[in-house]
């Protein structure tokens, strides 16, 4: 930065010029008189020393300086050598001057007697400059110098001498004398004035005779032709090409007939007038032509008429230069012919061009009236997607379109007279322009041709409109057309309720299309129906038609059916019969008809209603219909009185006889039963000794229970159906221990002895069958884990059975027998344990004493020959034998497992970059995990007291685990640093900058790929990968290489900051990207922004594309460099080259803006607007001349002018004035943000003079008056010393207080300028004041007041870079060590956001960094040492930290840190006045009532509405009100201010307010504003699309949910990042997609509108990761940065360089924990600051957004930054939720979707309000209504499904029958309601929830029982 602004500075040492006479002069006329100067030259100094602007020459002093050392060199007396010096002396000599005063000091003693001299070359006269030459290099005109005098020598003329002081007089007095304007510009003025009026008079003598020569009206050959042409050309202009009548109505095809009619009829139109006119104008050029040539012959005549007369020679001469001259004459009116032929095309042209004129005027005279008259007719059409008007729109623009070129073809078949060929001879046009060239470019022709399409598009349009209101109400017909089908009506199965609401609503259609208005007028345009209504007439009486036909079928059909029903019925009533059987059949079956009574009935009731709604339709029957209606009543009469009548008094009578007949049979089974009992209990069922024949016995058994027991258990059960249809017999009504019902005891007494003997036999057979299988068998074979099963399950049955059959002896030997197995199982089970190797069966043979004969013995015994040996006798033994198996087998089948588990194994490598043979480890978790498993198992296993068997095994493989972690560990670290040094030296540059380090990179890089070489070929396994010979050690070698080669990488990169500090700003990887590309200079374009903050791009040469000749920003304003700047391969070099020509573009451009700014300071729309000057130039200009103007009348007031100050404020009110008037202009986006930033100084700069006259300020050095920040032009010649002791000339510098800094010219763009408030000016004072004395900035307060928005501002005031860095607790002393290093070479101003964020230990490291530079600062070092280094320092170095005190997660500075910052503290700003000037900047006129009005709206609001977290009424949110309403004064100039103000009031809060909120928000606007009156907005398109995004995706259009959506558009307009707020199931996802889509489909269609953009989306839960894995985070073994989620999200983002949309959705829950680091990101700024030190901006076109369900853990902080959208459950309601269901179940059941949607909605009303208010739901667990609607659905999704029997429409046969299915879905949809809807209640509600639905459910699902718990049921 040092460099730069020296040679900034060197650039600028030039020769003073006239820019520097100027700049002079106008700060000469406003701070001294010129005469004072004049007067200081001839005083103060003498001539001899002072060069041109009496100021000791730079030549002077260095001379006199080098005199003065080496007489310093001139050691105690040693004699001085004076040739040296005088030698010395005449090096020195340069000018004229420089001889003069040397020869004036040295005399006659001088050695040398005589110089020469050469006058100087100048542009200008400068008589008196004389430059010093050898004598071998002068001119023919010279001069010599010598102590006498200076003698003048040139060619031709005497020599002339002058004394060296007259010589010196002469010259002082030139330069004085050419110092004044007059004489300066004398000789100039003078000549010019002299050849202004010759050339004028000359030009004006040539134009009279030229026009002598060539007018036409000066020829009188020429004046009546044109005459006669005139004439025409005025009839032309009368012919008609269009005629509107006034009371007409046309068809377009009938008014384009008439058109073409009046333009080209055979008989009388205009195309035969014109060719008419075209004809007579011919015949006038072709009687000029005969005249004009006639001339010739006339002159031939008049000389052979001369030639017969004698003459003297005088009359001949005399007569010879008439002749001449006449035949010029004649020869010149011949030349002329072509122009007058062109003159007479171009008359005839023009009136045909006035004809055309008239056409359109007379058309557009039609229109434009007050009370148009109707003109057009057309017809309307109904289509699936719209209303449509025929003709439309693009037919009117093809008419108008084929209107005009009807005009164009009439007028085009006149051929242009310049291009008949009779002509040709005397011009010839090419290129000839018609009619249609004309008018095409013709304003007014134009602008009525717009004016009328626009009318009739307007009119067309309104039309659309209103027929759209109009006609949609028969859409609901034309739907029924479209989707109407006799045939499928007539194949589907219909029922009476369908026909009739059907029927009904087709008597509706017919009413409303007898309502149906045919011819409609809306203005111009007359539509008419009748076509429409002809279409649509025919759809209800057809459908109708066909429904009567279906009606009367069906009645038929039913009529016959309940006729058959009540037949069938009399018939069975009829048959009486007496047989017991056959009389309880008849009971049975009148019962049933009892039951079907009703539905009979019903169906009776149906039919009746069906013939009524017949007659009511007035459709006719046949006879056999009648005939079987009559019948029906008959018979259901018949039935109903007669029938059921005599059928009850049979069975009454029968009824008690029947009865005692079934008990007496019922005695007969109970005896016959008994003796069956009485039979199980004798022979061979109780007889001890048939236990080994159990076989036969359960024969037996089965042979009585299939010829005794089950039958006699039928006619039992036949008994006790005829008791229940004809009631208990007398007897067994009189027995009160029967309950009125015959008891069958013997019978279930029978059957419970004769089930218990049967289980008995069945286990006795079991047992048998198992003990002789267990016997025999051999041991290995038996499957002891079943056999203990079986035993225990067996003696469980046995024991039972002995207690239900006491005293059986069978029971008890059986239970005997099983009791003495279950008692040998446990050592029965330890044989059989699957642990036992033979070495375990060689022991329990030796210890039963039988002979072992090897590994086969054991396989070959039985358990008989194992008792037979007293194996259970042993038994301790062998439970002991069997633990240590057991043991030993688990920990063999642990290293079975581990060796299994990496038998197959492989090692998981994936491709790196897609690049053949380049491979990587892949995901290793699995892998590692596994590892750790297995050492702990081994570990485990080495620890066990049974590895004795397996040691050797076990430590083999506890060796092989242990190297392959340490081989994963290594090769990981391997793996993480060649990834990361692959990319770096894979480009050429860094390789060829690198050598040493590029050579051991590949070498690791060989062995990289050798080893995945030989791992994919050989060693696919991870073990044998992981036991690759010496791979261990080779890996540690290759992690300690590439350790080595990344360490000497960051010294590289190290070195490239110290040559570019702005490097320090940048992360490791942005830089390297930057050297990696060193060859592509556009390469370093993404990172430019990053270096130079408001540097968007650099502007290459098209000619040279190696030079870049200037930069622009953001918003692509455009600043030149002075010099280009060469790009080369060091880009570090070139980097620092842009940076100078920064600095010099911008001092260029400010010193020209000076130059050029007007005299007239209030009149500098043009300087403003037009100047080829940066805005950064031209609002320091208005500064330095605010300040300049301002101190002017402060001298004045000084010097007793009392309205000095007054005068000012005056003069600076008119110029605001002006500037925002220009405001309201029609301006560019750059236009616009300058005017915004100039006004918003200038209003500041206002206030501070009414606040200097107000303190009565008279005085430059008022305290008032010096605490301003003010600017000044130091011009060249004055010096003045900064507070950073640095000497400034000819250049700015910012005066405040007592601090002083040089304007440091860093390129700020064409951006915004924060209001200037007294709260901003205290904070300025403090900052500069604490940069003057060497100390930092450190203000604090609370979110909003503009703590870092200041400190920028500071910044932009004087052009110092400022790189804002948002903190968070994840910063380390390192980086914020590379920070202070970059910012102390580079001269930058650091503004570190959120500082006591970072951790305290961190602080006190940085505390002495800061100490460090501090004191470096203030002991003037140019270098010193930084963290080990040697750095260069620019004292200009700076630190400000702002703090919101008392925060979550804030740390309390160190004193040491505290002690380097003056604090500032900055608390609530004043809003009236921010408000009231960024109105001003805006345009608003009334901006101080607005602003005043308000900041009380805001004070009420904060005051009465709700306390919200997420309201926030603070210093963002006013801002953001005010952009929209500078936004809206754009759109809608012509808008009431106060209007513009209150809809931006509106429109900016009510996205965020509750509902409840809202009503008192609008009454606040109505109480300050009551007139107002706020036009709703037209969305126009947007709402049409998203609505019908809506559709696409199967979401119902809710207009409350729809202004939600229009709503998030309009809040990101104004705020960047972007909150939805709101429970969870408002659709705040819902929102962000559709309007996502919306924008993107809009712009796919062709909108213009820039908020209309493709928009992509980026989803995060910042929630479900940590937060280095949100942010990134360093490795704390390798120190290698990693990427979080956030960063690449937004490097995607931002990589898109198009006005694509970009939104990154934060959807998750927002707590300080993460949000915090997002400060930076949501505010101005718009950059992410990662822990690495790397800054990311945001573009424009990016928008971050969060869905969040509350805001109560977030900070003030960052609900200030955000634009709110609070959605509540009110703006969607649950009934969309129902109505999507339905419509997308349709697609599977279109039976029942309908049905279920009206049941559940039904349920849903009834249920969901009593819940909330009467009920309690399950603590700690609350819900929502969408919720529970939610959970409703989906459970009816499950159930109403092909599982549950349900089969889907098209998908199959269906499983249930149609009545079937729907009593299902009834009671599956009624069940739901329950499960669902209730689930939540606590078991308090439960009870009362039931009671309160029961009856809704049972509207439509009479299955749900009167009583009993629903929720069991």
């Amino acid at each position: 930065m040092v460099n730069a602004a020296n040679e900034a500075a060197q650039a600028r040492q030039k020769p003073a010029g006239t820019e520097e006479e100027a700049i002079a002069k106008k700060l000469a006329d406003l701070d001294m008189p010129h005469l004072d100067r004049i007067t200081g030259m001839y005083i103060g100094h003498s001539f001899a020393d002072m060069d041109g602007d009496g100021e000791k020459s730079l030549e002077d002093v260095a001379a006199t300086q080098d005199l003065s050392n080496l007489l310093k060199q001139n050691n105690g007396g040693i004699e001085v050598n004076e040739d040296e010096l005088e030698t010395q002396e005449l090096q020195q000599i340069r000018t004229g001057e420089d001889a003069i005063a040397y020869f004036a000091k040295s005399g006659s003693v001088s050695k040398t007697k005589l110089l020469y001299a050469n006058r100087v070359e100048s542009d200008h006269f400068a008589p008196y400059e004389l430059i010093v030459v050898p004598e071998d290099k002068v001119n023919p005109e010279y001069f010599t110098i010598s102590a006498t005098g200076i003698v003048h020598v040139a060619p031709g003329l005497l020599s002339e001498c002058i004394l060296l002081t007259e010589w010196m007089h002469q010259s002082l007095m030139f330069r004085v004398l050419q110092s004044m304007n007059f004489f300066k510009h004398y000789i100039h003025k003078k000549v010019i004035t002299q050849w202004r009026t010759n050339a004028r008079y000359e030009v004006y003598c040539h134009r009279r005779q030229r026009l002598t020569r060539c007018c036409f009206f000066a020829k009188p050959m020429f004046v009546d032709s044109l005459v006669q042409v005139n004439s025409l050309v005025r009839e032309v202009e009368d012919v008609k090409v269009m005629h509107v009548d006034q009371n007409c109505i046309y068809s377009i095809q009938e008014f384009m007939e008439k058109q073409q009619h009046i333009r080209a009829s055979p008989v009388n139109s205009a195309q035969k007038d014109f060719e008419q006119k075209h004809e007579a104008a011919i015949g006038i050029i072709d009687r000029l032509i005969a005249t004009v040539q006639c001339s010739f012959q006339t002159e031939a005549a008049v000389d052979q008429l001369a030639g017969s007369k004698s003459k003297s020679m005088v009359q001949e001469k005399e007569e010879a230069r008439e002749k001449a001259r006449l035949l010029r004459i004649a020869k010149r009116d011949e030349e002329m012919l072509g122009d007058c032929i062109r003159l007479i095309d171009y008359m005839f042209q023009a009136s045909l061009v006035q004809t055309v004129y008239e056409a359109v005027k007379q058309f557009w005279g039609r229109l434009d009236q007050k009370n148009v008259g109707k003109l057009f007719v057309i017809s309307v059409d109904m289509t699936d997607q719209a209303i449509v008007l025929d003709p439309g729109i693009y037919d009117f623009l093809d008419m108008l379109q084929g209107i005009s070129e009807g005009w164009f073809q009439t007028l085009s078949n006149l051929q242009s007279m310049t291009c008949v060929r009779q002509y040709d001879q005397f011009c010839k046009v090419q290129n000839h322009q018609t009619v249609k060239d004309i008018m095409m470019k013709d304003r007014v022709y134009l602008g009525y041709q717009e004016n009328i399409q626009d009318f009739i598009t307007g009119a067309v349009e309104d039309a659309q409109a209103n027929s759209n209101s109009t006609f949609e109400r028969y859409r609901k017909i034309f739907e029924f057309g479209k989707a109407w089908d006799s045939a499928a009506f007539n194949e589907k199965e219909h029922n009476y309720d369908e026909l009739s609401v059907q029927m009904d609503k087709m008597r509706w259609f017919q009413e409303e299309l007898a309502s149906f208005k045919i011819p409609l007028v809306w203005g111009i345009i007359v539509v008419n129906g009748q076509g429409l209504k002809d279409k649509l007439v025919p759809i209800p009486e057809a459908a109708l038609t066909c429904m009567r036909n279906c009606l009367l079928g069906l009645a038929r059909v039913k009529c016959k059916e309940c006729y058959g029903r009540y037949d069938q019925a009399n018939k069975q009533l009829d048959q009486r019969e007496k047989d017991l059987s056959k009389f309880a059949n008849y009971v049975k079956m009148y019962q049933t008809i009892q039951e079907d009574r009703e539905e009979m009935e019903d169906l009776m009731f149906e039919v009746e209603q069906m013939y009524s709604l017949l007659r009511d339709f007035k459709v006719r029957m046949i006879d056999e219909d009648e005939f079987y209606y009559e019948g029906l009543k008959d018979k259901e009469s018949d039935f109903a009185n007669k029938k059921m009548i005599e059928a009850s008094h049979f069975i009454s009578e029968m009824k008690e006889e029947m009865a005692l007949e079934t008990y007496q049979r019922a005695l007969k089974v109970e005896e016959e039963m008994k003796s069956v009992s009485e039979e199980l209990f004798t022979g061979s069922f109780i007889d001890p000794e048939k236990i080994v024949v159990a076989h036969e016995v359960l024969e037996e058994l089965d042979k009585i229970h299939e010829t005794r027991v089950k039958a006699l258990e039928e006619r039992a059960a036949t008994f006790t159906d005829y008791e229940g249809l004809l009631g208990p017999a007398p007897q067994v009504q009189a027995d009160e221990e029967s309950n009125g019902h015959f008891q069958f005891a013997e019978v279930a007494k029978t059957r419970k002895v004769f089930d218990d003997k049967l289980k008995l036999w069945e286990v006795t057979a079991q047992c048998q069958e198992m003990a002789h299988n267990w016997n025999v068998s051999e041991f290995v074979k038996v499957d002891v884990e079943a056999m203990n099963k079986q035993v225990m399950a067996s003696y469980k049955t046995a024991n039972g059975l002995t207690r239900s059959l006491d005293g059986d002896e069978v029971a008890v030997r059986v239970k005997g027998m099983i009791e003495e197995w279950r008692e040998r199982m446990p050592c029965i089970l330890d044989l059989g344990n699957p642990a036992l190797r033979p070495r375990h069966w060689e022991k329990i043979f030796k210890k039963i004493n039988l002979a072992y004969k090897g590994p086969t013995s054991a396989n070959s015994i039985s358990l008989t020959q194992l008792e037979g040996n007293g194996i259970f006798d042993v038994r301790e033994y062998v439970s002991e034998v069997s633990a240590n198996a057991s043991g030993e087998f688990a920990l063999e089948q642990s290293l079975e497992q581990v060796i299994a588990a990496w038998a197959d194994l492989e090692l998981p490598i994936m491709n790196h970059r897609n690049q053949k043979d380049l491979w990587i480890l892949g995901d290793l978790q699995d892998v590692i995990t596994l590892c750790e498993d297995h050492s702990v198992t081994i570990a485990t296993m080495m620890g066990s007291r049974f590895i004795h068997g397996i040691r050797e095994k076990v430590e083999l493989w506890e060796k092989k685990i242990n190297q392959a972690s340490d081989v994963i560990d290594e090769w990981y670290t391997v793996q993480r640093a060649w990834m990361y040094l692959e990319n770096i030296f894979s480009a050429e540059d860094i390789q060829r900058q690198l050598p040493s380090e590029a050579a051991k990179f590949k070498q690791v890089d060989k062995f990289w790929k050798d080893l995945f070489r030989k791992v994919r070929q050989k060693e696919k396994l991870c073990m044998d990968a992981f036991h690759i010979a010496g791979i261990l050690e080779r890996l540690k070698w290759a992690n300690d290489t590439l350790d080595h080669v990344q360490k000497q990488l960051e010294a590289y990169l190290e070195t490239k900051r110290a040559a570019f500090p702005r490097f320090y700003f940048l992360s490791n990887d942005e830089l390297l990207s930057i050297l990696s590309q060193t060859r592509n200079p556009h390469a370093v374009q993404e990172h430019m922004c990053k270096c130079f903050d408001s540097i968007n791009r650099v502007v290459f040469s098209e000619t040279a594309p190696a030079e870049i000749v200037g930069m622009s920003d953001m918003i692509k304003e455009y600043v030149p460099f002075v010099q280009p700047v060469v790009t080369g391969p060091i880009v570090e070099k070139w980097l620092s080259d842009i940076e100078v020509a920064m600095v010099n573009g911008l001092y260029d451009s400010s010193k020209r803006a000076l130059l050029a700014y007007p005299e007239d300071g209030t009149n500098r729309t043009q300087w403003l607007l037009e100047g080829e000057y940066s805005a950064q130039s031209k609002i320091l200009v208005d500064q330095q001349f605010w300040t300049a103007e301002t101190e002017k009348a402060l001298k004045r007031i000084a010097g007793g002018e009392a309205s000095g100050m007054k005068d000012n404020i005056d003069f600076h009110n008119e110029q605001l004035k002006n500037s925002v008037s220009i405001v309201r202009m029609k301006l560019t986006k750059n236009q616009r943000v300058l005017m915004g930033a100039l006004i918003v100084l200038d209003v500041h700069g206002i206030t501070v003079l009414e606040n200097l006259l107000e303190a009565g300020t008279s005085s430059l050095d008022d305290f008032d008056w010096s605490k301003q920040l003010r600017y000044y032009w130091i011009p060249e010649g004055e010096e003045v010393e900064t507070s950073l002791i640095s000497m400034v000339s000819d250049d700015c510098v910012c005066r405040q207080t007592i601090a002083c800094f040089k304007y440091s010219y860093e390129y700020l763009g064409n951006t915004p300028r924060l209001v200037v408030t007294p709260l901003t000016d205290k904070c300025y004072m403090t900052l500069t004041g604490a940069m003057h004395l060497n100390y930092g900035g450190a203000p604090a307060g609370p979110a909003g007041t503009g703590k870092t928005e200041t400190t920028k501002d500071l910044g932009k005031a004087l052009a110092v870079p400022v790189v804002v860095f948002n903190c968070s607790d994840g910063l380390d002393y390192k980086i914020m060590g590379r920070f202070f290093s970059g910012l102390a070479q580079a001269g930058a101003w650091a503004c570190f956001d959120e500082f006591n964020r970072i951790q305290v230990e961190v602080l006190s490291v940085i505390a002495q960094q800061m100490l460090t530079v501090t004191q470096a600062i203030r002991q003037r070092k140019e270098v010193f040492e930084f963290l080990g280094n040697e750095i260069p320092l620019n004292r200009r170095f700076g630190v400000y930290i702002t703090m919101n005190p008392g925060y979550a997660g804030r740390a309390e500075l160190p004193d040491n840190l505290k002690a380097l910052f003056r604090p500032v503290a900055m608390m609530v700003p004043d809003y009236g006045l921010i408000a009231e000037i960024i109105l001003y900047s805006e345009g608003f006129n009334a901006a101080k009532m607005l602003a005043r009005k308000m900041v009380n709206l805001y004070r009420l609001s904060s005051e009465q509405l709700s306390k919200q977290d997420h309201y926030d009424f603070g210093m963002r949110a006013v801002k953001s009100v005010l952009v929209m309403a500078g936004h809206l004064k754009r759109q809608n100039p012509d808008l009431e201010e106060n209007v513009t103000l209150i809809r931006a009031l509106r429109d900016s809060n009510a996205p965020k307010f509750l509902s409840f909120d809202l009503p008192l928000f609008s009454g606040i606007i109505s109480d300050l504003y009551p007139e107002a009156v706020i036009p709703d907005v037209d969305y126009g398109k947007l709402k049409t699309e998203i609505e019908n995004q809506l559709r696409l995706v199967n979401l119902q259009v809710v207009p409350s949910f729809l202004t939600k959506i229009t709503q998030l558009l309009e809040t990101q307009l104004v705020r960047h990042g972007v909150m939805l707020v709101g429970l969870t199931m408002t659709g705040k996802s819902t929102n962000s997609n559709i309007l996502a889509k919306t924008l993107t489909q809009l712009k796919k269609d062709g909108s213009n509108d820039p908020a209309h953009q493709l928009t992509k989306i980026f989803f995060l839960n910042p929630k479900s990761i940590t937060i280095e894995e949100l942010y990134g985070s360093f490795n704390e073994n390798t120190g290698e940065w990693k990427d979080g989620l956030v960063a690449i999200l937004v490097r995607e983002a931002v990589s898109d360089t198009s006005d694509n949309k970009k939104w990154v959705n934060f959807d998750g829950p927002v707590d300080a924990i993460w949000i915090e680091n997002m400060n930076t990101v949501l505010d101005d700024n718009k950059m992410l600051c990662l822990s690495n030190g790397e800054r990311i901006k945001l573009p424009p076109s990016m928008t971050v957004m969060f869905e969040v369900n509350d805001l109560a853990v977030a900070s003030p902080a960052t609900v200030s930054r955000c634009g709110m959208v609070y959605l509540e459950p009110v703006h969607l309601g649950w009934k969309p939720l129902i109505q999507t269901w339905a419509e997308k179940f349709e697609a599977k059941f279109p039976k029942y979707a309908k049905d279920i949607g009206k049941w559940a909605l039904s349920a849903c009303e009834e249920a969901l309000p009593y819940i909330r208010e009467e009920c309690q739901e399950a603590p700690g667990i609350p819900s929502m209504d969408a919720n529970l609607v939610q959970a409703y659905l989906r459970m009816l999704t499950a159930f109403i499904s092909e599982t549950h029997q349900l089969m889907p429409e098209g998908e199959g046969k269906p499983i249930k029958q149609d009545d079937d299915a729907l009593k299902l879905v009834r009671i599956y949809t009624a069940m739901c309601a329950i499960w669902s809807l209730g689930a939540n209640l606590h078991e308090n509600s439960r009870s009362k929830f039931v009671s309160r639905i029961r009856p809704r459910l049972q509207l439509f699902c009479p299955e749900i029982p009167d009583g009993g718990d629903l929720y069991m049921s």
